[in-house]
């Protein structure tokens, strides 16, 4: 019984020290369809994330996103790069890097289960490559080899369906 007393607020010390990922591949894509104040609204509601700084950038607002649980500045979000087209939509782009590489190798997998394929799987000097790929999104996952960051970039692309 004395052990069971002993290990309980060693368990409750432990657990104090542990965090989660922030957010999720699927809010992720959520974030490629709506605007910047829109995603600013939705990071704000889940008190996981407040905005670090924002920028303009040919005539466009980049906004940087910092995460506020767990450590510090672990997770960032970049909203507000697109590329628009010659008919007038624009292609929004998300990008989230992290400093823990548990969170890039979680990001792979929800992407998997997202529906998202596995195109390419490779390395260069510096990263572990893993791009992705479906109808709507292609995914660039970027794994610093030296395991001490990533990042997840989620472009849109251009559907063409038949109307």
């Amino acid at each position: 019984m004395k052990k069971y007393l002993f290990f309980l607020p060693v368990m409750l010390l432990t657990s104090l020290s542990m965090y989660g990922q922030s957010t999720k591949f699927s809010d992720l894509v959520y974030f490629t369809s709506l605007t910047n104040s829109e995603v600013y609204d939705n990071l704000l509601q889940g008190n996981s994330f407040r905005q670090d700084y924002s920028t303009d950038v040919n005539g466009h607002e980049i906004e940087y996103f910092k995460s506020i649980t767990g450590k510090p500045a672990t997770e960032k979000i970049v909203v507000g790069n697109f590329t628009k087209l010659s008919d007038g939509a624009v292609l929004h782009t998300v990008n989230y890097t992290s400093t823990d590489p548990q969170h890039i190798l979680n990001m792979i997998a929800q992407a998997k289960r997202f529906g998202l394929e596995m195109k390419f799987h490779g390395a260069d000097e510096a990263n572990n490559i893993y791009l992705l790929d479906n109808s709507f999104y292609r995914v660039s996952i970027y794994l610093r080899r030296d395991q001490t960051s990533g990042l997840v970039e989620i472009k849109q692309k251009e559907y063409l369906g038949i109307e």
